[in-house]
């Protein structure tokens, strides 16, 4: 498409984080292409992939189903230049809202406005698009510390050493259910994340949320203890090389003394990468009325930066408010955009984080170093107005290994700070309302740090190590 009298916007340098998941992309293939969204520099999309979301639900829809399409290029806005009639393919659809659905198509990702033109299997007209987004691609790469391979035969981080040797799904669903009964008054905290295993000592004995072993939603195959998203299968296995969903939900059961049911969701790949279309498939789960019981709290320690708020998000957090659950998000991490350097979100948006100024069911997590006698330091992310907390790290700006003892290296990154926040949440949980709400809820755990309040909304501070 050309058009004599309207240029693009030009692109611009790529974002350090853009680099890295473009290299991950052509080594693993199970990443869709990625590409800077051509009106905003900060924004990475999967090529020719578009998220939709239906005023209702399209008979025979499944994965293949074939449809045309039409929407306004965003290069062309300004003049709505508008494409007609694209062919797109159905990639995917939500099992627990057949509503949401993922389309593929030549530079769909690039369409706004849009339109569903044609629709097989039916005579009346197609249904309206209520709401679409090109599929955004998140990834915070932080300091990568691989998990431990061995642990102490003795425990305590002495004597002779033992390999980490994989867990058995079927033993661990069978210690799952004969410890259900024993939870079933402990709050139930979801970890929106890589997936969990159960190999280690710190993950092995983890009280976990039990389903019932029914089919969730649409899905044949039973739901035990929560779901894979991006494979869509139910053993929520964590495959990622640095276990950082495995990591979180330690971290979350041992700040609770194990007074939790952790419900792991993997909505983010081996890489680290994650996708808007995974996660929505997530808050769909949870939203469900078909789930037994919900979470107070949802650990989010992932984002999608943009220098514009994406509406289909803000629905679902809207939603996840009224359903009276808490989204507690990691602010990212240093050297997203370039270097090593924090990110200011007052200058560069990333979301859900920011939308903590206006949505007040999300509290926003960041990592400081340091304590009274030697001053504090914000290392990761930071703003004024939408990170509302802080959590101590070491003096090396970590925390301990959570999925084993003994002379670990620390684990560095918002997304490790954020975890302690949703344990600090679930364990003085108030349905989330407004600020003051909110306010509250710091308030039971926090200190104020006069030093933090530029780059922390109140100075608020959680100490930890």
């Amino acid at each position: 498409m050309s058009d004599a009298n309207t240029k693009p916007v030009q692109p611009q340098k790529s974002v350090r984080f853009h680099q890295l998941v473009r290299a991950l992309a052509k080594r693993d293939g199970g990443i869709p292409t990625p590409e800077r969204h051509p009106t905003d520099r900060l924004r990475l999309v999967a090529k020719n992939q578009l998220v939709i979301q239906l005023d209702q639900t399209l008979p025979k829809l499944q994965r293949g189903s074939k449809l045309l399409l039409s929407g306004i290029d965003v290069r062309y806005a300004k003049r709505k230049i508008k494409r007609s009639d694209v062919r797109v393919s159905v990639r995917r659809v939500s099992h627990c809202n057949p509503r949401l659905v993922l389309l593929e198509g030549d530079e769909i990702h690039l369409l706004t406005d849009a339109e569903l033109t044609y629709s097989p299997g039916t005579d009346t007209p197609p249904p309206t698009v209520v709401s679409s987004s090109a599929n955004d691609i998140g990834y915070s790469p932080g300091t990568d510390t691989p998990p431990p391979t061995v642990v102490s035969s003795s425990g305590s981080g002495t004597g002779s050493t033992v390999p980490i040797v994989p867990a058995s799904f079927d033993a661990q669903l069978r210690r799952i259910l004969a410890g259900s009964a024993g939870w079933r008054d402990y709050p139930i905290v979801a970890v929106m994340d890589t997936g969990i295993d159960f190999a280690y000592p710190g993950t092995a004995t983890l009280p976990i949320q039990h389903n019932g072993g029914h089919p969730m939603c649409d899905t044949v195959e039973a739901d035990y203890i929560g779901w894979d998203f991006v494979h869509d299968q139910n053993n929520p296995y964590d495959d990622n090389h640095n276990k950082h969903g495995s990591r979180i939900a330690a971290i979350i059961s041992q700040t609770m003394n194990h007074k939790v049911r952790i419900l792991p969701l993997k909505v983010i790949n081996s890489q680290g990468v994650g996708t808007l279309f995974d996660i929505f498939c997530g808050f769909e789960y949870l939203l469900s009325n078909r789930l037994p019981e919900k979470p107070r709290v949802i650990n989010a320690s992932w984002g999608f930066y943009s220098t514009e708020v994406n509406s289909l998000l803000t629905d679902y957090v809207n939603r996840l408010n009224d359903k009276g659950m808490w989204l507690i998000n990691a602010a990212g991490n240093r050297g997203d955009l370039s270097g090593n350097a924090p990110v200011d979100l007052n200058s560069d948006n990333r979301y859900p984080a920011c939308y903590s100024s206006t949505l007040f069911n999300v509290l926003t997590v960041t990592t400081v170093r340091g304590h009274a006698s030697t001053g504090y330091t914000v290392v990761e992310n930071f703003s004024s107005a939408y990170v509302n907390t802080g959590v101590g790290s070491g003096l090396d700006d970590g925390f301990n290994e959570p999925l084993a003892t003994g002379n670990l290296p620390s684990i560095i990154g918002s997304s490790y700070a954020t975890p302690f926040a949703s344990a600090h949440a679930a364990s003085h949980y108030q349905p989330p309302a407004d600020v003051t709400t909110r306010d509250n809820l710091l308030s039971s755990v926090q200190q104020h740090i006069v030093q933090l309040e530029p780059k922390i909304d109140h100075g608020s501070l959680v100490p930890v190590e």
